[in-house]
């Protein structure tokens, strides 16, 4: 126990938190599992330290196990080598979740650090610990799904589109879709219309980006969850440059023809309003709770068509197939 708390108490990120070794992956299982995704799953042996690319994903996590899994097994079925949890549960809730991943041959890993305002404290904590081990990671909520236009895997992506610094990825908003309630369903098949490009029909959050991050250019403690901070390189979208405001949180050009994050911000009306005004968000506060604007997201159901991220995760992860049977009633 005390080791452990040394540990603790000397992390590279400099963050305080419990930490607990995981269990070790399981590389039998793992070579099953490989086969039920697309692409097969990364080599665990190729990091940083055989000049092998690779690239991490992080999020944190907040009572939001419902969609969890589809989360996860969608960004590998994209290629990411790793994925790194922030628990922001009050009793480390997701360490089972993760070690029978581990079990079942997953490259995952929880970081438990309960508390509010926690998010940038997150992104920092994963790139701190792991910037030696991948060469990019991607910072995105659980309700953030990363579609790729023009690549099958987030590799080669950021081989074309990351050089240096931070790349600047837009969204697109996802509304209710006519729902009303949570069914037990993929987000990405429930939730098909989103915000438009014309004005009418944007989201007042059109504009805001995720980054995703050459680790060797971290530059220390983010000032936003939607940008991380550089030493060398600075933020840059698809194209190559970029409109962004002072700390990086929004793109005014915002490109979405290489990539975009389909942001599921709402689900069905019940369930914004439980994680808003019940819940509350990682960061303590109420969204979106009172009588007016819980009426405008009730409203909220987007406008265009768009099923590109379910098809993907069918696609590269086929076991998902199986959904098309089920009607949605919810």
């Amino acid at each position: 126990q005390q080791q452990q708390q040394q540990q603790s108490n000397n992390r590279p990120s400099g963050v305080v938190y419990e930490y607990i070794e995981p269990p070790p992956i399981n590389h039998t299982a793992r070579a099953q599992l490989s086969s039920k995704f697309r692409f097969g799953l990364p080599d665990l042996t190729h990091t940083n330290t055989n000049n092998t690319t690779t690239t991490a994903l992080c999020g944190i996590v907040k009572d939001a196990e419902a969609y969890l899994d589809e989360w996860v097994d969608y960004h590998f079925g994209l290629g990411f080598h790793s994925i790194y949890l922030i628990d922001n549960s009050d009793k480390h809730e997701l360490k089972s979740w993760q070690d029978k991943r581990r079990n079942a041959g997953y490259s995952v890993r929880v970081l438990p650090k309960p508390g509010t305002h926690r998010q940038m404290y997150g992104y920092h904590m994963c790139a701190a610990e792991f910037k030696n081990d991948h060469t990019f990671m991607a910072f995105f909520d659980v309700d953030e799904f990363l579609v790729l236009k023009k690549h099958i895997r987030v590799d080669d992506m950021l081989a074309d589109h990351l050089t240096e610094g931070s790349l600047a990825i837009s969204w697109f908003i996802f509304g209710s879709g006519g729902t009303s309630t949570y069914a037990p369903l993929p987000a990405t098949k429930r939730f098909l219309y989103r915000d438009g490009g014309w004005k009418n029909t944007r989201h007042s959050h059109w504009k805001n980006v995720k980054s995703i991050l050459k680790l060797e250019d971290y530059g220390n403690y983010p000032q936003s969850p939607h940008s991380m901070k550089t030493k060398r390189g600075g933020w840059k979208d698809t194209n190559g440059g970029g409109t962004f405001d002072k700390i990086g949180s929004v793109n005014e050009d915002r490109p979405t023809d290489v990539a975009v994050i389909h942001h599921y911000k709402y689900l069905s009306p019940k369930e914004f309003h439980w994680k808003s005004c019940v819940r509350k968000t990682v960061d303590d506060k109420l969204k979106g709770c009172r009588r007016d604007k819980q009426e405008a997201v009730d409203s909220f159901k987007g406008d265009v068509f768009d099923d590109s991220a379910w098809r993907m995760l069918k696609k590269n992860v086929p076991k998902y197939v199986m959904y098309d049977e089920f009607e949605d009633f919810m």
